[in-house]
């Protein structure tokens, strides 16, 4: 029961999170930099400025305000990762079809991921049991985590478009 209770406070909608949402123009720009020392910026802009930011139940707004950021933008990296897969897999499916499975791999990759960060930050919610933390603890793992996967996915996007 505690599980399913973390699972729907960490899949709440990005509406639930809009008073926090002006902290996180930041975010795409630090997809761009690539610099994984830019991920929790726009978190931290909201625990400082936010009217409850600095409480338990802020800083977990804030924290998934930032997760939803990050999410809008490997939801488009993911996209566009796996159409220029397939570009590269239809190109090369007459001549070598076996090596042609770059779009399909990537969204087995995408899918086991997402079950991995989602049972992983299910251990960072359970590991303060009953306290506090708890709550602070497994946004921040969605936040990080998210933000470091869309950043793998932009590199990968673009080895797959340039190289």
């Amino acid at each position: 029961m505690k599980l399913f209770a973390l699972l729907i406070l960490l899949a709440a909608p990005a509406s639930a999170q809009a008073p926090y949402d002006s902290y996180m123009n930041g975010v795409p720009e630090c997809l761009a930099s690539g610099d994984n020392a830019c991920i929790g910026n726009g978190a931290a802009a909201c625990f400082e400025g936010a009217p409850d930011g600095e409480t338990t139940v802020g800083m977990m707004s804030c924290l998934l305000a930032e997760r939803d950021a990050w999410d809008t933008l490997l939801n488009a990296e993911y996209q566009s990762a796996r159409a220029a897969a397939a570009t590269m897999d239809d190109a090369e499916r007459d001549q070598s079809p076996e090596f042609a499975v770059r779009a399909d791999r990537l969204r087995e990759a995408q899918r086991a991921w997402i079950a991995f960060r989602d049972t992983n930050c299910a251990m960072s919610y359970a590991v303060y049991g009953a306290g506090s933390m708890r709550q602070i603890s497994g946004a921040d793992c969605q936040m990080q985590m998210t933000a470091e996967r869309t950043i793998q996915l932009r590199s990968l996007r673009q080895m797959l478009t340039e190289g």
